[in-house]
This record gives C-alpha cells, structure tokens and sequence, in this order.
C-alpha cells in the first residue's frame, strides 16, 4: 500500500527535478489519500503545491495571525520541550552563585522566560542588565515588563536594553554594549540560531560563535530544534521534516490544549513546514540542524560542553527527557526533538 510519506516522497523527487507535471499528478494522488493526520497531510500539501505557483508567496513561519507573543504564551503552557530554558538555566545558575550582578545577552529573547527564571532562581543577585535581541518589537516590550516585574518582586533591579534585530546581524554599537557590561557574563540562545544563513564569507553561525567566544562569557547556553533542515537535498529535508513534525503534532493532540489552540499550534508549525519544504533556498528561515552539528561547532569555536544534570532524565506522558555527556534531549515517544548545551570557553583551544 502506498503511503502519504511515500507518495511525498515521490512529490519531493519531481520537485527536485523541477518536473512539474509529474509533480502535480502526484500532488492530485496525496489529495485523494486517507491520512492518519490529516492536518499534516495538508501542511506538506500546501507545501508542495506552493512550488507549482511561481508567483505564489512563501509564508513567513512568523507572521502568524495569532500574535507571536500569545502563542508563545500557548506554546509554553502546553509543550514541555519548552523546559529546555529552564534546564540550561540549571547549570547557568552556578555560574551566579554569590554574585550580586551579572549580565546577560539573550540571542532571541522572545518573552524573556528563560531570563525572568534565571532572576526568580538566583539568590544573591542584586542587579542584572538584559540585552535583550529579537526581531519583534511586542516580543521585545513582553520581555522587558515581564523582567521588571520579576525583578521588583524579588529585589532585583534590573537594566533591560532592547536590541531589535537578527542575532547574525548585530553591529558594533551592540557588541561594545556587551563588552562594557558587568561581569559575569552569560549568553543565551534559544530557537533563535537556526534562522541565521549563510554568507559569502562562510559559516555565519560559527562566526558568531567564536565572536562570543571572545567576550570570555562565564557560559553560553543554546536551545535548538534536532532535526537537518539547513543545506541538505529536498528529499533528505523532507524526509527529516516529515519525522520531526509527525512527532510535534502527536505531542500536539496529546496535550490538555483546548481546540483552538491546538490548531493554532498547529497552523504555526504547518508554516514552518510551508517555509522547510515549499520555500526556494533564496527564502528559507528555517534551517534546523542535528544536535551533533551544533556540538562540533561548540568545539570548533573553543568551548567545552559541560555534561548534563543526571537529575533531568524522566518520562512523562509521550514526552521523554535524557541527559546525555554533553547535552539535555527532549523528545516526544521516539523521536528526539530539541537539544540543550551549555558550554564554557576552553581555554586551551587554539582553533
């Protein structure tokens, strides 16, 4: 029996070719088919059928009409892969153990949960300046509320300062910004990086990887999605797309979402499949790797992966958290679906 996977498969090889025809009748196949999912089916249908209309826009994944800051909001109450802030905020908690101010540089701040955690759970922090980088400008202003109110709260004032932009795309300013700042300095990244493309001068992310370096951060801390959606054949991004969205949207319907939310999630996710699958090289925001690509960039650039917390390893529901040598992996059932490091310069690294 032929399979929706399969029959994508094939979608992906014409689609590869450029043959549109054969593209098209295998399309008309997928909208006749019985799906397990149909809601995923008809993402990875839209997908496709986006690359037979030339004059057809790419949907940005974050243009969603839901607004970015109430989905993430939706996102973090249901999905606990979202914990993975709260468990690099684990091991970065030590490194402001008797520190009465710190800084930190969030790479993709979103909300700020992961840096309102970091101010509720460390004890003697008195002050703590934010800089705070991110492309939207309401995610930028949640954050900010939401770090003075935690701070207020607990006696710790806090310095926030906005930095609307990529984080591949900082300018000086920016940088002197961060040199200038208290020390210790810890850096976060959380499902930000993925979005960064390459230049002509090489590999942007590791660029950016060996700059932070050099600021001497105390620890740098980085959350992605696993899975290989950055420079690999159609068929191979499909097939690794079709793998990790299966597995979200399962996590997805065995929530306590209601409905709606549910399918706003969803419709969400489904544009980042529109952006991995449909877009042209030219227009792709989302550009996951696997986790062993960002460990080797963390060693490459001179930082040494501390092991995870033995302590996070547990199951619930379908949802599953391991502590690996040299990183946390959230996953739902089988499927692995975000990774956490936390590195620290290795000072010997002469790279």
């Amino acid at each position: 029996m032929t399979t929706v996977f399969s029959l994508f498969d094939e979608a992906a090889e014409a689609a590869s070719h450029d043959d549109r025809e054969a593209l098209a009748a295998v399309l008309k196949r997928v909208r006749e088919s019985a799906a397990t999912d149909p809601r995923l089916r008809d993402c990875f249908l839209a997908a496709f059928a986006s690359r037979l209309d030339a004059a057809g826009g790419h949907p940005d994944p974050y243009a969603e009409e839901v607004p970015r800051a109430d989905l993430l909001r939706v996102l973090s109450r249901n999905l606990p892969l979202l914990e993975a802030t709260r468990f690099a905020n684990d091991r970065l908690l030590s490194f402001l153990d008797g520190r009465e101010s710190a800084t930190v540089l969030s790479l993709g701040i979103g909300q700020g949960r992961q840096e309102c955690d970091l101010v509720e759970r460390a004890p003697d922090l008195r002050s703590l300046t934010v800089i705070g980088v991110d492309v939207s400008a309401g995610c930028l202003g949640a954050a900010e509320t939401a770090l003075r109110s935690t701070g207020a709260r607990v006696g710790t004032e806090v310095v926030f300062h906005p930095v609307r932009a990529c984080a591949g795309q900082l300018d000086e300013s920016v940088w002197r910004l961060v040199r200038e700042a208290p020390r210790p300095l810890l850096v976060t990244a959380s499902f930000a990086l993925h979005r960064l493309r390459d230049d002509e001068g090489g590999d942007t992310r590791t660029a950016l990887f060996r700059r932070l370096r050099d600021l001497s951060p105390a620890a740098f801390s980085l959350c992605e999605r696993n899975s290989d959606h950055r420079a690999v054949p159609l068929r191979t991004r499909f097939a690794q797309a079709w793998r990790h969205y299966s597995a979200l949207f399962a996590a997805i319907d065995g929530t306590a979402a209601t409905e709606a939310e549910k399918a706003a999630m969803k419709r969400y996710f489904g544009r980042e499949i529109q952006n991995v699958v449909g877009a042209p090289d030219t227009e792709r925001r989302e550009r996951h790797e696997p986790a062993d690509a960002w460990a080797r960039r963390f060693a490459a650039t001179g930082f040494r992966l501390l092991p995870a917390l033995p302590s996070v390893a547990r199951v619930r529901g379908g949802f599953r958290t391991r502590a690996l040598p040299d990183r946390i992996e959230l996953g739902f059932e089988d499927t692995p679906l975000v990774a956490v490091f936390v590195g620290t310069p290795d000072w010997s690294h002469t790279g």
